[in-house]
C-alpha cells in the first residue's frame, strides 16, 4: 500500500506530473474515467472478499468481552473530535465544510473491520489471542460507526418524509439481503454435492450481485462499499463457496485493481496546495488529537480488561491504521467539496507516514506467542515427559491431518496406554484444516452438529476421524479421555493455536505425522507447509515435541486385545534421547508392548562437549528404566560401544526388520556422529539418526519412526 501510493503521487501533481505535458501524456482527462472505476472496482470486491471470508457470528461473539474496548476506542475520538471542530471551526472554514464536520469526525475516528482484518493477515497475527482481540474490536467499532452514519445521515435530511424514507431504503436493503438473497445462497450451497465445487455460474452471478448490491447502497446508504460489505456478511464463510469466491477473484483483486486504487490516491494527492498553514495546522491538530484519543481511549479499557501494556500499545497503533475504505471516504470527501484538497493531501500524507514508521514497529517488536494477560516471565514455563510422574494422567495433543493419520496415531496412544487406572491417558485430538476462504481462525471443541467448519469434506472427515478417536476410548482396556478440536487456520501460524492449548491445558507431550506421506507427489507445496508447521511446533511448543512417521503401525478397535508392538529407544544421551527414553518407561507397563533399550556409548571421548550435569541425567534416566524392568520380561537392554560414525551406522543398520518402532531424540549425545552426517541430512527436524531411519531406503520402508525434541526454553524477548 505505501509503495503504491508513493508511486502515485510520483506520477501525479506533486512531483513528475507537475509538468503538464507530461500530465496530459500519461494521464489524460478524457480516460481518468476509466481509471477511477477500476480502482472502485477492486476496492469494492477488496471489501466483499475480505467479509466473505468473516466469521461474524465467532466475532459478536467476542464483542460481548471486549465492548468497552470497541465503545473507549471510537467514541472517546469522536467526542472529542466533534469539541475540537466546533473551538477550531474559524480554522478550518477553507478546509472542511463546517456542516459536514460531523461526518469528517466520524470518518476519522472509526476503524474499519476490513482494513484491520488486512493488517492482521499481512502480519500473521490471525491465529495469535492479539489479532483475534483486533479483529473483534474493529468489528465492535465498525457497527457502531455503521449506526452513528445512518443516524447522522437521517438527521441532516430536510424533511422528516425524507429522513423517514433514507431509513427505511436502509432497513429494506437489509431485509432483502438477509431473508431473500442469503436464504437463496444458502439453497444453492445445499444443492451442491459434498466434496464438489460451486457451478461456476453461481459463482459469477454472486460476484455481479455484488456491484449491484453496491450500486443500491451507493444510492440509497450515500456508500457503495457498505453494499460489498453487507453482500459479503450474508455469504457463509469458508468451503464450499466462500473459498472458491476467494480462489477465483483473490489474486487479481490484490495484484491488479488494488495497486491502481492506491496509485489513484496518491495521484490525487498534490503537495502544492498546501499554502493555508492555518487550515494545514489545524487538521494536522484534529489528526494528532483524534489519534491520541482513540491510544488514550484503548489504553485505559486495555487496563480495565487486563490486558498487558505492550501489547495494548500495539493494539492501539493497529486501530489507527487507516486503509482502503479510509482512503475511500477521503475521496467522497473531496469529490463532495466536504475536504479541501490540502486537506485531503494532509490527510494521506500523515496516515501514509503514521503506518509507514509504526507497521516495521509491530512487525519487529511484537512476540506471536506472548500472551494478552499476566505479567512477562524472563522464562517460558515449560513441561516435558521426564518431569511427568509415571503415575500420573499423561496429556498429549495430537494433530491430524487427513484420515489416513489416524491408525497410526491410534497405535501410538495404545502403545503408549499402559492399562492402568492410576496412570490414565488424555489425548486432545485436533484435526488441522487450512484456512480457506476465511478471515479469523477457529479452534474450538469438535461437535457433529458444528457448522463451522462449513459444508464440505473437511467436516465429514472431521467426524469420521473423530468418531474413530472415540470408538477407540471407548474400547480400550485402559483409561483413555478424548477431547477432540477442530482447528481452521493458516498453516504459517496455527502453531501458535497449538502452543496455547498446549499451555493452557498442561500438556507435556505434542505429537503430529512427518509431512511427507500426507499428500500425493503433486501437492509439494502442501507437503512444504505442513513441514514448516512442524519445524514451527518444534521451535515454540512449551513442551516435548514428537514428530511421527508411519510406516503401517495399525490398532485395529475390534482387535484391541491383539494388539502387539516391538519398540526400540535408541539412546545414545542428551535431553532429546531423555524424552525418548521417559515415554518407553511408560510405554513398559503396557503388557502388549516389547521394548529393546539400546545404549550406544563412545570409547573415544565423543562426550567431551556435554556438560558433567548432563552425563549424570542420563545414567539417572537409565537407571530408572533398568530397576523399573528388572523383572519384566518384555524389556530387553542392549549397550553398544562405537569407535567412529561407520560404527554408528552399522549399529543403526542393526534395528532393520526387528522392530515395529524406533523412538530417537532429534539431538542426541552423539556429536562426532551428528556433524559427519549433517551434509546429508534431508529433513533436519528429524534429527540425523531420525533423518537416517525415515529414508526410503532403510528398512523397506516398514520401520514407523518417532522422532521427539525436548521443548526449547528461551526468553519471551527473544
Amino acid at each position: 500500500m505505501v509503495c503504491n501510493i508513493l508511486a502515485g503521487i510520483i506520477l501525479g501533481p506533486s512531483v513528475l506530473g507537475h509538468n503538464e505535458a507530461f500530465l496530459e501524456t500519461f494521464f489524460p482527462e478524457n480516460e481518468m474515467l476509466i481509471f477511477n472505476i477500476i480502482s472502485r472496482l477492486g476496492t469494492a470486491y477488496l471489501i466483499f472478499l475480505i467479509s466473505v471470508k468473516t466469521n461474524t457470528d465467532m466475532l459478536l461473539k467476542s464483542t460481548r468481552k471486549i465492548w468497552t474496548l470497541g465503545v473507549s476506542s471510537y467514541l472517546a475520538p469522536l467526542l472529542v473530535s466533534v469539541i475540537f471542530g466546533l473551538l477550531m471551526r474559524q480554522q478550518f472554514n477553507n478546509c472542511v465544510n463546517e456542516s459536514k464536520m460531523l461526518f469528517v469526525s466520524a470518518s476519522l475516528s472509526v476503524t474499519y473491520f476490513p482494513v484491520v482484518a488486512q493488517f492482521i493477515e499481512e502480519l500473521d497475527l490471525l491465529t495469535t489471542e492479539f489479532g483475534l482481540l483486533t479483529l473483534s474490536s474493529s468489528m465492535l467499532i465498525q457497527m457502531m460507526s455503521i449506526s452513528t452514519f445512518i443516524i447522522g445521515v437521517t438527521s441532516t435530511r430536510e424533511t422528516y418524509m425524507m429522513s423517514f424514507a433514507y431509513f427505511l431504503g436502509v432497513c429494506g436493503t437489509v431485509v432483502v439481503a438477509v431473508f431473500i438473497i442469503r436464504p437463496v445462497v444458502q439453497e444453492i450451497i445445499n444443492r451442491t454435492p459434498e466434496g464438489k465445487s460451486i457451478h461456476e455460474f453461481f459463482v459469477i452471478a454472486i460476484l455481479i450481485g455484488t456491484l449491484i448490491m453496491a450500486f443500491v447502497t451507493d444510492y440509497l446508504w450515500m456508500d457503495f462499499l457498505l453494499g460489498a460489505f453487507l453482500m459479503g456478511l450474508i455469504i457463509p464463510d469458508g468451503p464450499p463457496l466462500g473459498s472458491i469466491l476467494v480462489e477465483k477473484s483473490e489474486l487479481m483483486i490484490n495484484e491488479f485493481f488494488l495497486p491502481i486504487f492506491y496509485v489513484h490516491i496518491g495521484y490525487q494527492t498534490d503537495v502544492y496546495s498546501l499554502k493555508n498553514i492555518d487550515s494545514v495546522t489545524a487538521i494536522l491538530l484534529l489528526i494528532s488529537v483524534i489519534f491520541m484519543t482513540k491510544m488514550l481511549g484503548t489504553l485505559l479499557a486495555s487496563i480495565y480488561l487486563k490486558i498487558r501494556f505492550q501489547d495494548a500499545i500495539f493494539l492501539a497503533l493497529i486501530l489507527n491504521f487507516k486503509g482502503v475504505m479510509d482512503w475511500v471516504s477521503f475521496q467522497r470527501f473531496l469529490v463532495l467539496n466536504i475536504l479541501g484538497k490540502q486537506c485531503f493531501t494532509v490527510l494521506v500524507l500523515f496516515n501514509l507516514v503514521f503506518i509507514a514508521a509504526f507497521y516495521p514497529v509491530i512487525h519487529i517488536f511484537y512476540n506471536p506467542r506472548a500472551r494478552l494477560a499476566g505479567p512477562y516471565s524472563k522464562t517460558k514455563c515449560t513441561r516435558a515427559l521426564q518431569s511427568t510422574p509415571q503415575e500420573a494422567e499423561l496429556r498429549a495433543i495430537t494433530c491430524i491431518y487427513e484420515e489416513d493419520n489416524v491408525p497410526g496415531m491410534l497405535a501410538l496412544l495404545e502403545a503408549v496406554n499402559p492399562k492402568a487406572a492410576i496412570s490414565p491417558l488424555c489425548a486432545y485430538v485436533i484435526h488441522v484444516i487450512e484456512l480457506v476462504g476465511r478471515t479469523a481462525p477457529i479452534l474450538m471443541p469438535y461437535k457433529s452438529d458444528d457448522k463451522d467448519l462449513g459444508h464440505n469434506s473437511s467436516s465429514s472427515s472431521s467426524s469420521r476421524i473423530m468418531h474413530a478417536f472415540i470408538n477407540y476410548a471407548n474400547n480400550t482396556l485402559g483409561h483413555v479421555t478424548i477431547q477432540p478440536f477442530s482447528m481452521v487456520a493458516p498453516f504459517r501460524t496455527m502453531h501458535n493455536f497449538v502452543c496455547n492449548l498446549a499451555e493452557d491445558r498442561h500438556v507435556p507431550f505434542i505429537i503430529v505425522p512427518f509431512h511427507e506421506k500426507q499428500m500425493p507427489t503433486d501437492y509439494v507445496v502442501q507437503q512444504t507447509l505442513i513441514q514448516d508447521f512442524n519445524v514451527q511446533l518444534q521451535e515454540h511448543a512449551p513442551c516435548t515435541v514428537g514428530i511421527l512417521l508411519d510406516r503401517g503401525l495399525r490398532c485395529q478397535i475390534k482387535l484391541l486385545d491383539n494388539f502387539s508392538c516391538k519398540v526400540a529407544v535408541f539412546f545414545v544421551g542428551g535431553v532429546d534421547d531423555r524424552e525418548a527414553l521417559a515415554l518407553a518407561t511408560r510405554m513398559s507397563a503396557n503388557p502388549n508392548v516389547n521394548i529393546t533399550m539400546l545404549r550406544i556409548k563412545y570409547s573415544t571421548n565423543d562426550h567431551k562437549g556435554i556438560k558433567i550435569i548432563e552425563s549424570q541425567l542420563d545414567d539417572l534416566l537409565v537407571n530408572e528404566f533398568l530397576e523399573k524392568n528388572v523383572n519384566n520380561n518384555r524389556v530387553v537392554i542392549r549397550e553398544e560401544v562405537v569407535n567412529n560414525s561407520l560404527q554408528m551406522l552399522k549399529v543403526i543398520h542393526s534395528l532393520k526388520n526387528k522392530h515395529d518402532f524406533v523412538m530417537v531424540g532429534k539431538k542426541s549425545g552423539a556429536t562426532q556422529f551428528e556433524q559427519e552426517m549433517m551434509e546429508w541430512v534431508k529433513y533436519p527436524e528429524l534429527g540425523a539418526i531420525g533423518d537416517l531411519l525415515a529414508s526410503p531406503d532403510f528398512c523397506d520402508k516398514k520401520m514407523s519412526v518417532l522422532a521427539l525434541q525436548h521443548c526449547k526454553k528461551r526468553a519471551l524477548d527473544d
